[in-house]
């Protein structure tokens, strides 16, 4: 997750505090606020899922949000930060925690027997505790608490096997990364370093995990053992996700300058890149000059992205192939880094945030039209 968007978090985290709170409680039903409108600039129908008279947010990047019927956010609605699941054809969302300190980002569903998404359970942390519920009966099970006198930075990255998460925890100026097995409930930690350790991504269907130290990207097996640092541009790099078999890490380089274009307008030299974990072969996907955030589909064919521009501030597609872009509909976000557009397991539509109409809010467009149906959870 982006220091931006963690303070945009943080910040939102502060403002439900102050709001009073309404009778509430876990697995109480909310009917559907759900809008539908054209968007003004592509005329595709969008569907704004909840009120932006509350905020509303995706979990963070990389994590499981979706299937092809449900979707995992995060609401303040109730006054204070809870956990809901919204059914995505009668837009119906039901609590599912009462939690007292949420961290919004570490919401994920869980897996089933195929690695993909499963509404059935989710996990996220509570303050110190990390909880693992199971959505029927909502009944939480506290899987590790935070040792006294550390503190955890936002986020969790879980393994597609269900049966590991990686996360960061501080202690004064110290980090260091650990690795969880969530089955034993046992934690080892892999790296400690006195800068800040972030964009942790645990790798599918193996036992690896890709970290940031300040800006110099690693993976790390997850004995600590084989710690590597990537070959990767000098300039950077920024928004990172592992392709859904593990095979390779789609990420955006990140100059620390625009470039000018021929007519004098200025331009982000932005890239969508991949590289390849066993080989170390870096090879470009598409130039993506705006792009601030994206998401792969299940076959990483087509990327939903997000763009930075202020004057064309779009989510749209981008097709690996044909390497053409397309914008979807505008999101006028006022931080661009809280649309973080996200694929639906079939390929068959995105969901994105934006505040454009009030507080945060949680907005749906079909893609059915541009992108073939991919395997369903």
């Amino acid at each position: 997750m982006s220091r931006s968007r963690r303070g945009f978090l943080a910040s939102l985290a502060a403002a439900g505090l102050g709001r009073a709170a309404v009778e509430s409680g876990k697995g109480r039903s909310f009917p559907s606020t759900a809008a539908r409108y054209l968007d003004p600039a592509t005329e595709f129908t969008i569907v704004r899922l909840t009120d932006p008279a509350h905020a509303s947010v995706l979990p963070a990047s990389g994590n499981r949000a979706l299937t092809s019927r449900t979707m995992l956010y995060a609401s303040n609605q109730t006054g204070h930060w809870e956990a809901f699941r919204m059914d995505l054809k009668s837009r119906e969302s039901r609590q599912l925690t009462e939690a007292g300190a949420l961290d919004v980002s570490s919401l994920a569903f869980m897996f089933n027997d195929k690695g993909l998404p499963s509404d059935k359970g989710f996990w996220h942390f509570d303050g110190e505790r990390l909880m693992g519920t199971e959505s029927g009966r909502l009944r939480g099970r506290e899987l590790y608490r935070i040792p006294e006198g550390f503190e955890k930075t936002p986020g969790v990255s879980y393994g597609t096997d269900g049966q590991h998460a990686a996360f960061v925890e501080k202690k004064g100026t110290r980090f260091r990364l650990r690795v969880l097995n969530l089955q034993r409930g046992t934690a080892a930690t892999v790296v400690e370093s006195p800068e800040e350790i972030r964009s942790v991504r645990v790798r599918p269907k193996h036992s690896s995990l890709f970290y940031r130290v300040g800006l110099a990207p690693y993976s790390i097996q997850f004995d600590g053992q084989q710690a590597t640092i990537l070959r990767m541009p000098a300039e950077g790099t920024g928004a990172v996700e592992w392709t859904s078999d593990g095979d390779s890490l789609l990420y955006l380089t990140q100059p620390s300058a625009q470039t000018t274009t021929a007519s004098g307008s200025a331009r982000r030299s932005v890239a969508l890149r991949s590289l390849r974990a066993g080989t170390g072969e870096d090879a470009l996907i598409a130039d993506a000059p705006q792009f601030v955030h994206f998401s792969a589909n299940a076959d990483a064919s087509v990327f939903a992205g997000a763009s930075v521009s202020k004057a064309s501030p779009y989510v749209m597609l981008l097709t690996r192939v044909a390497r053409r872009e397309l914008a979807l509909a505008e999101h006028r976000a006022t931080d661009a880094s809280i649309v973080t557009p996200l694929f639906g397991p079939n390929s068959q539509f995105v969901v994105f945030g934006s505040d454009r109409h009030g507080q945060p809010a949680i907005y749906w467009i079909s893609v059915d039209r541009f992108v073939s149906g991919t395997e369903d959870s």
